[in-house]
């Protein structure tokens, strides 16, 4: 790239300097680096690239209250979404059904079938919890109470059925229409059942006691059906009739439509793909939306946040505000997952999914998951919609209008001894390729090394381009050691890593585990609601485990245990100031388990001694990161089995969301690995039957032997563990939860606990299951 730059003056004597570099000129030159970048920086227009093919979608179902929605694809998936946590929840493979709809919460798929029965799916495991018998006819519409109580299935011979889900038994039956039931619909209070058939008759049906009111006919198939808490029904019929207690309108023929949840407003779309907002008490447009080219499948309108999303067939979802009539962001869904992208670059997304979306810039590709650090926003679908209680993130810009390319790097070493447990210098080259220069980062063996390594930095031009290089001085480990580098533009996009391999002579050497587990059960300062139940005994459960399954495979194991009254803040950041005397052999494991928190632009934990108006009590991320970063220790092992209580279940999807945003892209960067898992309050999460968290209780069971499946070697390293933990946790969530849904309903919501799983980093044996 840059020949010439090991030459620069600045940087002749950096060999000399190895070493004997004070603390204070190393200061100096981390002050400097932060605020560094350079000006005039040279924007390209990108354009948002999909590199997998989208999957064809066939049909949509919305749950009762829209809080969630199934997509039917092409390959026969179902894939349920929930709306409150902004994200699609599972995909499923079963045999399909004659109609299906998901439970009001999203927490079940219910499908109809051609024998008058319902089955009840579970959304991550596939199988069916329940069927529900004894329906006359085949099934052809389905709804759930509000509260996922009762199931509602109509027939093709015009009967209504009702379930009680808890004893999955018959509640009633009752001819309800003379024609086959074409759609149902439940009042936002769930005590008001409204059917059409295919020829456009309309009933009230009693959902406690199936008593059935006749009403008149819409005289054609219906298109959307509503009806609120005092029984009043409208539907739209597909040639554009509207019936309504108050009289009938026509609003023209229309290929789709949704009834607000006042019963005022609709959005339609026409068969020419113009989308309307429509006033049904007057049937006069009230404006276009939006003009929409591939035909559409479905369309779910959120009168509450003004918002509808537009279900094309071709695999991708629109959001538009229904009042300034904007595009407001896309979702894309594949085979492999799904993403969603608003106009400004935030996005959200399975990572396989977002795997498939890239910007084109010029002549390059950058993947969309490059921009994490500035644009990534889990769950902001649901905050669009206004549905947990937050702002979408800032960002620096827009990637369409002004992306900034990011820098090219190169890895040069200047030492020619590869010697281990010895001063190594190199140099990492930051070439600007238009985007400036924010940041560059040096990885020793997947850790990012501490700026107190750097001997000096110097911002120059060469052939023309502006570089930045900086000087680092090194301890390698006796044997392979890898060097990995990146750089970042000004949007905090990290363009191409490149990597130098070497290979250091000398004796490897068993380094120590510094293992410090964190508990708090009892805060002292918090209300008696605050308090925990086995957030104390699961960091003595990790560190039991931990002692007695890594025996052997360090030269010691220093256990620092803090729980309740010993796990204040001075004592937390006391036992991470120790690791900084931490040598690169040694090994970290940092558990944490009791309240966390978000505020402003940072997540805390909660120390014993914490008080809710104090935040100087908490212990924040950044310190975390900061006393991690600092640590020599180059494999470091971070669990969080955080526990977020209070509030409404909209707010544990905000602390989730942004716990998820901040954790990942703060300690991961630091070549950190990071499990962590959110639980909302004591009564679900704590098992008393399992005497453990949800995680904690996995990472036991993961050590004691069950962690040990890629490879099945005997040994266990911290990404097995953290592998067993992902795939395993929402089995046994839904497991206990079987044991207690009303409980579990109330605290979680249409949630389900998932962890988040983070291997950046050097992988750390931590167990093994054979002598």
């Amino acid at each position: 790239m840059v020949e010439n730059i090991a030459r620069l003056p600045a940087l002749a004597a950096l060999a000399l300097l190895a070493g004997t570099a004070p603390a204070a000129a190393q200061d100096a030159v981390f002050d400097a680096i932060g605020g560094q970048m350079f000006e005039n920086v040279v924007y390209a227009q990108a354009q948002l690239r999909l590199t997998a093919p989208l999957m064809a979608l066939t049909g949509v179902a919305v749950g009762t209250g829209g809080n969630s929605f199934v997509l039917k694809g092409s390959d026969g998936a179902y894939r349920l979404w929930n709306l409150q946590a902004g994200s699609q929840r599972a995909s499923i493979k079963v045999p399909p059904g004659a109609v299906f709809a998901p439970t009001a919460s999203g927490t079940a798929l219910m499908l109809g079938d051609p024998d008058g029965s319902v089955r009840m799916i579970d959304p991550l495991s596939g199988r069916a919890f329940a069927t529900l018998t004894g329906a006359t006819g085949a099934v052809s519409a389905l709804a759930g109470s509000p509260d996922d109580a009762i199931v509602f299935a109509g027939t093709a011979q015009g009967q209504v059925a009702a379930w009680n889900l808890d004893g999955k038994t018959l509640a009633w039956q009752a001819p309800a229409l003379a024609g086959g039931v074409q759609a149902l619909a439940v009042s936002p209070d769930g005590r008001q059942l409204a059917a059409v058939d295919s020829s456009g008759a309309l009933a009230v049906i009693d959902p406690g006691t199936g008593t059935v009111r006749p009403l008149g006919s819409l005289g054609q198939p219906a298109a959307a059906l509503h009806v609120d808490d005092q029984g009043a029904v409208t539907v739209i019929g597909g040639s554009g009739a509207i019936l309504r207690q108050q009289g009938s309108l026509d609003i023209g023929r229309l290929a789709l439509a949704g009834i607000g949840f006042s019963g005022a407003n609709a959005v339609v779309q026409r068969s020419n793909g113009t989308v309307e907002l429509v006033d049904i008490r007057t049937g006069k447009r009230i404006h276009e939306i939006a003009k929409i080219k591939d035909p559409g499948v479905g369309l779910i309108y959120d009168e509450a946040a003004a918002k509808v999303i537009l279900v094309a067939a071709d695999g991708t979802l629109t959001v538009h505000d229904t009042v300034s009539r904007e595009l407001v962001l896309s979702i894309f869904i594949s085979a492999q997952g799904w993403a969603l992208v608003d106009r400004q670059g935030r996005f959200d997304g399975s990572s396989s999914g977002l795997r498939g979306i890239e910007w084109a810039v010029k002549k390059s590709n950058f993947p969309i998951t490059s921009m994490t650090q500035a644009f990534a926003d889990p769950g902001m679908l649901a905050a669009v919609l206004n549905n947990d209680g937050r702002d979408l993130r800032s960002v620096p810009g827009n990637p369409v209008e002004s992306f900034p390319l990011p820098p090219k790097v190169e890895i040069e070493p200047l030492s020619a001894d590869l010697v281990g447990d010895a001063p190594y210098q190199l140099l990492v080259i930051a070439e600007d390729q238009g985007g400036g220069i924010k940041d560059v980062r040096l990885y020793h063996n997947g850790k990012i090394v501490d700026v107190g390594a750097i001997l000096e930095q110097k911002d120059a031009e060469a052939g023309g381009k502006r570089v930045r290089v900086i000087g680092y001085n090194v301890w390698p480990v006796p044997g392979p050691n890898v060097f990995q580098a990146v750089a970042t533009g000004v949007y905090d996009n990290a363009g191409e890593q490149v990597e130098l391999r070497q290979t250091f002579s000398g004796e490897p050497r068993r380094g120590r585990l510094n293992l410090i587990t964190v508990g708090v059960s009892d805060y002292g300062r918090l209300p008696q609601a605050y308090q925990l139940k086995v957030a104390a005994e699961d960091a003595r459960r990790v560190q039991a485990a931990v002692t007695a399954h890594a025996q052997g495979l360090f030269s010691e194991i220093a256990a620092t245990d803090l729980t309740n009254a010993k796990a204040t803040r001075q004592q937390i950041v006391a036992a991470l100031d120790s690791l900084k005397s931490a040598k690169p052999e040694d090994s970290v494991i940092l558990f944490l388990s009791g309240h966390g928190i978000a505020d402003g632009e940072d997540w805390y934990f909660l120390p014993h001694d914490a008080t809710a108006e104090d935040d100087a009590s908490w212990l924040s991320a950044s310190d975390i990161r900061a006393a991690l970063e600092k640590s020599g220790a180059q494999r470091i092992f971070v669990i969080i089995d955080a526990c977020y209580s209070g509030g409404t279940v909209e707010n544990f999807y905000a602390v989730t969301s942004f716990q998820k945003r901040f954790l990942t892209q703060g300690l991961r960067n630091s070549g950190i690995q990071i499990l962590t898992a959110t639980r909302r309050d004591q009564l679900a999460p704590e098992s008393a039957e399992l005497g453990a968290g949800f995680l904690t209780y996995l990472v036991d069971q993961a050590l004691q032997g069950k962690g040990d499946v890629d490879p099945r070697d005997g040994w266990i390293s911290s990404q097995e563990v953290a592998k067993f933990t992902y795939q395993a946790l929402p089995e046994l969530f839904l497991a206990q939860r079987e044991k207690n849904p009303k409980a579990f309903s109330r605290v979680y919501g249409a949630d389900v606990q998932e962890p988040d799983v983070y291997t950046i980093g050097a992988d750390l044996m931590i167990a093994r299951t054979a002598p």
